[in-house]
């Protein structure tokens, strides 16, 4: 029995005998129990609800507040063609009998047999609406609302006739292989903050297959530990995913296990947290073998702390957001497995991060000056790198399009050659067990000479995200690298200066649009004063006996301004970077 709280023993009495009848199983309802419930009603001032199944037996009783009761799950259907085998009577208090959104939602969402709203005044039924499931022509399940009904009109409504018809409808549209449900997970925000807090999880949410169509917010300093959002506030998000029949609630905070076990059992859909979301979207942009070992790992620890509480979430098996992703296979195995799985993983990242310290060995070695892009996620970074060096590497206009680092040479206005690395995206919140896991992808920008902080200028949050970026870049230790901010994307600003519209630069920054190629000249030129700001001329006199160091000179330098054979050896004065001034300094003549 829900919602006996406060209620007196009296009340609580009249409702379990309610719960201890059967009826005629092909009535809707008995003309009893409509009267009972009304009474209980005028007497409470709350809604009553009763759950009938198909043998005519009650299978419970709610009671909710003074405008609606939160409806029991009580699905017990046999396949997707059937519907839950349980039927909801319940009263509203205030006279009116119609069906209420939530009513239909629910009576969709639970796929229960039928749902029958009875208005109540003075204790007697006023009128009552009922409302059955049919998949019609498109293959959608929709209410079928009839109403208003009289007592006598309600008592003579076979039921069993009209489940037998909701079902020959499914059943129907099973074998002409038309989907009944969308595969779509429609998704209930919850924050606690404010509501332009809950836009980017709604970026989140779409990159991941979802779609946003509602959210709530509630301002609290202290976390509840046990729902981590208040009671009062539980219930509103319980009706509200309800009414607009939502099979997914997404928070914008991290949940703890108990926590999320907590509240899908309050609320009857899977929950979510913001790192789940962004597990999940990792999980699906992972392409590489390294990449797809990070997600794992980063999946593994998530886990581990979480076993005890996750309860019935450790046993889906429907996949959907928050289940996907090279780990999700393992959702069952134990915690000393999952901590065996992560030694693992740790290991070959290990090996991986060997091999690519001797890849960035070998550019240190070929003295090429290294340019990295870093900001945040869907900032313009990978549109930019192909604009640059006319690549075609994978660019959307969505969060995390790139994981895997890329590289590739770029050719300055005055033809030198750099490298330049997309590097994955930040964000706010970023987990930390990513952060961990992807540490040696994102050390990339550890061994960079410059960073190109590339700043997408039409968010109202740029500067937001800009302190985001930063913040990483400190956690990274990369704090005091050289910096160039550049601002994309400022063909879609209005608010700029005809000088910035057209990619006009001050100190270290430069406004451009990547995707139209406005302002790359400024930002290349910033590129090379950085480039020879690592060079220095010097004068070399090498051994005609060290040809090999003749030809890495020639190779390596910026520019060789002249080169004299005299008896002792070549003389060379050359632009070097540092790296190569190191290989020859031996040689060099000092002033």
């Amino acid at each position: 029995m829900e919602g006996i709280a406060g209620i007196k023993k009296s009340i609580i009495a009249r409702l379990e005998a309610i719960e201890n009848t059967s009826i005629d199983k092909n009535l809707l309802v008995s003309a009893e129990i409509i009267e009972e419930i009304c009474d209980i009603t005028e007497e409470l001032g709350k809604e009553v609800a009763v759950f009938i199944d198909r043998k005519g037996d009650v299978a419970g009783v709610s009671i909710g507040d003074e405008d609606t009761v939160a409806l029991k799950d009580f699905d017990k259907r046999r396949g997707t063609e059937s519907l839950s085998t349980v039927r909801c009577i319940h009263t509203h208090p205030n006279g009116n009998g119609m069906l209420s959104d939530v009513d239909l939602s629910a009576l969709k969402k639970m796929r229960l047999d039928a749902m029958a709203s009875i208005g109540v005044k003075e204790g007697k039924m006023t009128h009552a609406f009922v409302a059955f499931l049919n998949a019609d022509e498109t293959s959608e399940l929709r209410p079928v609302a009839v109403g208003p009904y009289n007592m006598s009109k309600l008592l003579k409504i076979d039921i069993q006739m009209v489940i037998q018809d909701a079902e020959s409808s499914l059943r129907q549209n099973k074998r002409t292989g038309k989907a009944v449900e969308s595969v779509i997970e429609r998704a209930v925000l919850v924050g606690i903050e404010s509501e332009e807090d809950l836009d980017e999880l709604s970026e989140l949410l779409k990159t991941a297959g979802g779609v946003e169509i509602s959210r709530l917010v509630q301002s609290r300093d202290k976390k509840d530990t046990a729902f981590f959002i208040g009671k009062g506030k539980l219930k509103e998000l319980t009706l509200l995913v309800q009414s607009v029949n939502a099979n997914l609630v997404v928070f914008d905070e991290e949940l703890s296990g108990a926590q999320t076990r907590n509240l899908e059992e309050a609320i009857g859909v899977k929950v979510i947290d913001r790192t789940q979301l962004i597990l999940d979207i990792f999980a699906q942009r992972a392409k590489s073998r390294d990449g797809k070992l990070q997600v794992e790992l980063a999946q593994m620890k998530y886990m581990l702390p979480r076993l005890i509480g996750l309860g019935a979430q450790m046993s889906r098996t429907g996949g959907g957001i928050g289940t996907r992703g090279p780990g999700e296979k393992k959702l069952e195995i134990d915690r000393r497995r999952i901590r065996d799985r992560i030694h693992d993983l740790t290991n070959e990242i290990k090996e991986i991060k060997k091999q690519r310290e001797l890849h960035r060995e070998n550019r240190i070695n070929n003295t090429v000056f290294q340019v990295c892009l870093v900001g945040y996620t869907n900032a313009g970074k990978s549109t930019l790198l192909n604009s640059l060096a006319n690549a075609d590497i994978y660019a959307e206009d969505q969060l995390f399009a790139t994981l895997d680092p890329t590289t590739r040479k770029v050719v300055l206005q005055g033809g030198k050659e750099v490298l330049v690395t997309d590097t994955v995206g930040f964000i706010r919140k970023l987990p930390h067990d990513l952060i961990d896991a992807f540490k040696s992808t994102l050390e990339e920008v550890l061994y960079a000479d410059l960073l190109i902080h590339v700043v997408d200028r039409s968010n109202d949050e740029y500067e937001v995200q800009m302190k985001t970026v930063l913040e990483v870049l400190a956690e990274l230790g990369a704090e005091n690298k050289t910096i160039v901010t550049a601002f994309n994307k400022t063909d879609k600003v209005l608010d700029l200066s005809e000088d910035e519209r057209a990619g006009g630069s001050s100190c270290d920054a430069v406004y451009i649009s990547a995707k139209n190629r406005i302002g790359l000249e400024a930002l290349l030129d910033k590129m090379e004063a950085h480039a020879s700001q690592h060079a220095k001329t010097v004068e070399l006199l090498i051994p005609y006996t060290l040809g090999n160091l003749l030809s890495l000179v020639h190779e390596q330098a910026d520019s060789v301004l002249n080169e004299d054979y005299l008896p002792e050896g070549v003389f060379i004065k050359a632009v070097v970077q540092n790296r190569v001034l190191g290989k020859v300094a031996e040689y060099q003549i000092k002033q």
